[in-house]
């Protein structure tokens, strides 16, 4: 079974971490932080806010730690203690 929970987690971990990096944006504009900086520079990154994706991405990493604990936490049972 850790073969399967402990991948799923890396995957669900690594998507959060990806959601999490396109899910801010900066200033009143909404626009993504990417296209800001290159137009503002930065002296806006105090203006950096979250969007709606925010929640998402630490749902994502947060269940996907909790996978790859679970699954490491009982692979000992599988290999005998070693």
């Amino acid at each position: 079974m850790q073969k399967f929970i402990i991948p799923l987690g890396g995957i669900l971990a690594g998507s959060g971490v990806m959601t999490m990096l396109f899910g801010w944006n900066i200033g009143a504009d909404g626009k993504d932080s990417a296209e800001q900086i290159s137009q503002v520079g930065f002296s806006a990154l105090n203006e950096l806010a979250m969007t709606s994706l925010g929640p998402v991405a630490f749902g994502l990493i947060i269940v996907g730690l909790a996978l790859m604990v679970y699954g490491n936490a009982t692979a000992w049972k599988e290999t005998g203690g070693y």
